[in-house]
């Protein structure tokens, strides 16, 4: 959440707007109240759009079905007005933070509430399909978490996108059906097939990987999920919903049935998670939320709704004391080097870089004193393999000992801020701007272990591919992505830079993968 801008409306229809909530592919999201006092979501569309007659068209037509859709685990719509110069809508608002903003925060759930979150999703689903409607972009971050259950929001509005041409598929990679990915089919299995990569995202499992959004689609349309993390029941039914043909999915009804007997109420949310929820403002206290960052799952590329975000929680007693700082407001967080890993690779390759030029040694003395080889074929060629085998063995530790030495004196530091990810090692400056970034993630890299990976939007200059002079910062040539830092480099718990990094990130953080 962040405050108005200058050009931004203050009103829009019957409803004062106070902060800023976010922003998608399909417009921006404010923080509204209604006369009555109520706190409530305003989307405004892009101007782009509304000069669109098709999109109008099929907004209209979308915004009247969404209305009809009721039950408990939505956020209704409650008023909207598609002829408008600017098109808007109003949900409800829903005080808790989105799916990915509590996952980001304290990891993945236990079994019991996945189960019960699968119910609420599942019920949803059952309300939305019952009026016509199709979601079509059903994850993580369009799933709100509440005291008495989630609440799933932007259903069916994806569909004007469409209509625009602006978006090729509708709906977000990993989590998208492989039918709406190779032919466009819109159907409520797509639905289903999302609420299944929504379980397995919130038990710490990603079915089709991480990485760019070719490969995503790649995988879920060519290749079967990787379930094996997901205990039983989970696993089955996840498994049920993933599946490629449309037609063999369960249907929400089913799925309701399903995971309502094997989850328990009592268990909806782990206890950190509850304990978030007790600082959000409650809807008809009075309580307006103060700023706080947004969140979301990934790049918007290939995205067509608003990304679904939440107010940073409220400390209970705060009433009448100063506000605290907005995010862009927060002084960045800096994460000092540590020397440990370095020092031991230096020994490492030192160790390596003594024993190769020892046996090097060994291999020309032996030579000389052996006199004339050419009439020992054998030992020519035996000293031949071990003098390659001296050369592999100093070759690297060659090329490294000198960039280890320099970390050494000048370990990195990483700098997290409003403006977006600092790194500094060796003498050297890296700085990503967070609007070069379309997707961050703390994720297991090629050689680094768990790192801090940015995935980089089109026209970000790339760093070159690991070596000597890139131990940090480089390119993975196979995935896309560009490895910042690993996490052992770094002074601090991977939980504290993770949950730095997603409050900084708003919708670019992607989790842990």
């Amino acid at each position: 959440m962040d405050e108005l801008r200058p050009g931004d409306p203050r009103t829009v229809g019957r409803y004062a707007l106070s902060a800023r909530l976010g922003a998608g592919g399909m417009g921006q999201v404010f923080l509204g109240s209604s006369p009555g006092g109520r706190p409530v979501a305003v989307k405004l569309v892009h101007a782009g759009f509304a000069a669109d007659a098709e999109f109008r068209r099929r907004f209209k037509r979308e915004v009247e079905a969404a209305r009809q859709v009721g039950g408990f685990h939505t956020a209704p719509v409650v008023d909207a007005d598609p002829d408008a110069d600017i098109p808007w809508l109003v949900t409800a608002y829903v005080p808790g933070p989105s799916l990915a903003t509590a996952i980001a925060e304290h990891g993945p759930f236990p079994l019991k509430s996945a189960l019960v979150l699968g119910a609420g999703l599942a019920e949803a689903l059952e309300a939305i399909h019952q009026v016509g409607v199709v979601h079509r972009d059903l994850k993580p971050s369009n799933v709100l978490v509440a005291a008495d259950g989630p609440r799933v929001i932007d259903f069916g509005i994806a569909r004007a996108v469409d209509a625009s041409g602006v978006t090729t598929h509708a709906g977000t990679p990993g989590f998208m059906a492989p039918e709406l990915i190779s032919d466009g089919s819109v159907t409520p299995a797509c639905d289903v097939f999302a609420l299944g990569a929504v379980l397995a995202f919130v038990m710490g499992v990603r079915p089709f990987g991480e990485g760019p959004s070719d490969a995503l689609t790649y995988r879920v349309v060519h290749k079967e999920p990787v379930l094996d993390g997901l205990p039983a029941p989970l696993h089955d039914i996840v498994a049920s919903c993933l599946t490629k043909e449309p037609a063999a999915r369960p249907k929400p009804a089913e799925l309701l049935e399903t995971l309502a007997t094997a989850g328990q109420n009592s268990a909806w949310l782990p206890q950190p998670v509850q304990d978030m929820l007790t600082r959000y403002p409650v809807p008809g206290t009075g309580t307006v939320p103060r700023p706080g960052p947004i969140s979301g799952t990934g790049p918007r590329s290939g995205t067509s709704g608003w990304t679904a975000v939440s107010p940073e929680p409220l400390d209970p007693g705060t009433a009448g004391q100063p506000e605290p700082p907005i995010p862009h407001q927060l002084p960045p967080m800096l994460f000092k080097g540590n020397i440990a890993p370095v020092a031991l690779a230096l020994v490492g390759h030192s160790l390596r870089l003594l024993l190769g030029l020892g046996l090097g040694l060994l291999v020309v003395v032996s030579a000389t004193n052996s006199g004339d080889l050419s009439d020992s074929p054998m030992a020519a060629l035996v000293h031949a393999g071990l003098f390659a085998i001296a050369v592999w063995l100093t070759r690297l530790p060659a090329t490294w000992i000198v960039p280890l030495v320099n970390a050494l004196r000048k370990p990195c530091e990483l700098q997290v801020g409003a403006e977006g990810i600092d790194l500094q090692y060796s003498g050297r400056r890296i700085f990503y701007r967070w609007h070069e970034i379309g997707r961050v993630v703390v994720r297991r890299a090629d050689h680094a272990g768990w790192s801090i990976c940015v995935f980089p939007l089109p026209g970000t200059a790339l760093p070159a591919i690991r070596g000597p002079r890139t131990p940090l910062c480089y390119l993975e040539r196979k995935t896309g992505w560009i490895v910042v830092v690993p996490v052992h480099r770094l002074k601090g718990s991977r939980k504290e830079i993770e949950a730095t990094v997603a409050r900084f990130a708003g919708p670019r953080w992607g989790g842990n993968a």
